[in-house]
């Protein structure tokens, strides 16, 4: 068998495979009917299939009526798919939104009156005449168009041209992965396109051969595999088109199978390694992890996440979680945006906080304030009635004016406790960045420390006010000196932010909750002010203070900023 008998042996197998292959996948997108798109894209690969199965009868005939017969079907089906690629792209982009209902009933009256006339062929208006060919051990057929054929191509050719800016603008405003998807339909649509122009412009192989059908199997496949093995790719353009325009929250695109699909800077700025196609169960942030599954839920309420982001700083969220449909008004996923609510959740914190002191100012006025006030009345009465005796008890009177002047001593007390208060509680509204190893060091000089020793192991800037976070630190090396039986206090850096503790005793898990309240101590010379002003401080940065045992066996006073 020579080169040109094996030549043709292959040309003619892969024609057949062309249309043994568009046919499968004709069926099969057929019965995918619950992608919307499967049925105009069933239509075209039977279009194609229809294209390739009469040009390899055409070839097997060996010339004659039955090649004459399979080349007018030929013809007519190659026009044939070439609407059902139109009406394929438009349906595709979402263009077909722009187009009347009837104008696929048009386009496909078009191809009905077309094939009527290459069939009869009027006056060999059609096809002026068929001449032949041997090709190896084949004889092929081919047609000298006629101005019905060429004014069909012109029109044929105008489709694809429209198709291909359509898709071209698609590709323009789409991002990332679904660009490619677009590409490759794109790029098959060109290679079949560029093989009827080689044809028609008599570039051949063989001046009878037109190898376009043999490109149906890579358009087929190529397709197929964009629109059904990626065909979550569909929901990039979509999401991006609404939310990654200038955002400044982290969104997170998911597919249906809650896989990462996109991320914007946001989002990779608090997630290390965040990437494309990643599980979302695949996250080293398990409280992010665990929060989205949770507002992916159908039943589930408003989610709040509280996360560690980067810097040490920890930051509130509120997930919010919307369905992405497509064209076709079908969920492919969901994009997920972090709202950052850190700044808010602060001032609502502070506003309780302040509420909260109010009444404990009232209740101090009311309650605490009030004993030492009645006491002090009770016993100026008891002094007038001494005074206006004849005879006045002396020990009386001095028993007196020594209670007055606890009462009023007491009252100054109180008095300092609530301008403290009011003073400490005000929120800091012009930080500096603060080194706390400086700040702790500059606090041990002025703070009453005995023997103690001071270790600093903390290495982080925080915004404070200065002032008052060296107040706060004082007051924390006081309470070690004053009742923890210390040796060495110890400033450490923390993930969240920074601590104080010491060698000493440590907090009974009985005072733990009343540790911070203003009054309360376990000294009887003491005044419970100090660690109520320490957490009032740091309450007015917008921090959180809690207590935990010292690794170092004391008490260990963690600030969370």
């Amino acid at each position: 068998m020579g080169d040109g008998a094996l030549l043709g042996v292959l040309v003619v197998s892969l024609v057949l495979l062309a249309a043994v292959v568009s046919l499968v996948l004709a069926v099969y997108s057929w019965r995918r009917m619950e992608h919307p798109i499967s049925d105009s894209y069933a239509r075209l690969l039977a279009a194609d299939s229809a294209w390739a199965g009469f040009y390899f009868v055409m070839i097997l005939s060996g010339g004659g009526l039955l090649s004459a017969a399979a080349l007018a079907a030929h013809s007519i089906s190659a026009s044939t798919a070439a609407v059902m690629w139109f009406l394929f792209v438009i349906e595709y982009t979402g263009d077909d939104e722009w187009l009347p209902d009837w104008s696929g009933s048009i386009l496909l009256a078009e191809i009905g009156v077309y094939s009527v006339l290459r069939l009869l062929n009027p006056n060999g208006l059609a096809v002026r005449e068929i001449v032949t060919g041997e090709f190896g051990r084949f004889v092929l057929s081919a047609e000298v168009f006629g101005p019905i054929v060429l004014a069909q191509l012109a029109f044929t050719y105008c489709l694809l041209g429209v198709s291909f800016v359509l898709l071209g603008r698609f590709m323009w405003n789409t991002r990332n992965l679904y660009r490619y998807q677009a590409g490759a339909i794109l790029l098959t649509a060109v290679v079949v396109t560029a093989s009827t122009v080689l044809f028609v412009s008599e570039f051949r192989l063989h001046p009878q051969l037109d190898i376009t059908s043999v490109f149906f199997v890579f358009q087929a496949v190529v397709i197929g595999v964009a629109l059904y093995r990626y065909d979550f790719l569909k929901i990039a353009p979509v999401a991006s088109d609404r939310f990654f325009r200038e955002m400044a929250d982290p969104v997170l695109i998911l597919d249906a199978d809650h896989e990462i699909i996109d991320a914007n800077e946001a989002a990779e700025g608090i997630v290390d390694g965040l990437a494309s196609q990643q599980p979302l169960d695949g996250l080293d942030k398990g409280e992010l992890t665990d929060a989205i599954s949770a507002a992916l839920s159908e039943t589930a309420e408003p989610t709040e996440l509280s996360m560690m982001a980067d810097g040490g700083r920890r930051q509130v969220y509120d997930i919010e979680v919307t369905p992405v449909t497509d064209q076709f008004e079908i969920t492919q996923g969901h994009v997920v945006v972090l709202h950052d609510v850190t700044d808010r959740k602060q001032r609502e914190r502070r506003l309780r906080e302040q509420n909260d002191r109010l009444e404990e100012f009232a209740d101090i006025v009311s309650h605490d304030l009030r004993n030492p006030l009645s006491t002090a009345a009770g016993w100026t009465e008891v002094i007038d009635r001494e005074l206006a005796d004849d005879e006045p008890d002396t020990e009386t009177l001095q028993t007196g004016v020594e209670q007055l002047v606890e009462s009023h001593e007491r009252m100054d007390e109180l008095i300092e406790v609530l301008l403290t208060m009011a003073r400490e509680g005000q929120a800091v509204d012009d930080p500096e960045m603060v080194a706390i190893d400086q700040c702790a060091t500059e606090a041990w000089r002025t703070a009453e420390t005995g023997d103690l020793e001071l270790v600093v192991e903390a290495d982080r800037t925080v915004e404070a006010d200065p002032a008052r976070l060296r107040q706060a630190l004082e007051n924390l090396f006081r309470n070690a000196n004053d009742h923890g039986a210390a040796s060495t206090v110890y400033v450490t850096e923390t993930p969240g932010g920074f601590a104080v503790e010491d060698d000493g005793e440590g907090v009974p898990e009985t005072d733990e909750a009343s540790l911070f309240e203003f009054g309360y101590t376990t000294d009887e010379e003491g005044t419970g002010i100090g660690l109520a002003v320490v957490k009032r401080i740091v309450e007015a940065h917008g921090w959180r203070i809690g207590v935990a045992d010292s690794n170092h066996g004391g008490a260990r006073f963690e600030i969370m900023t």
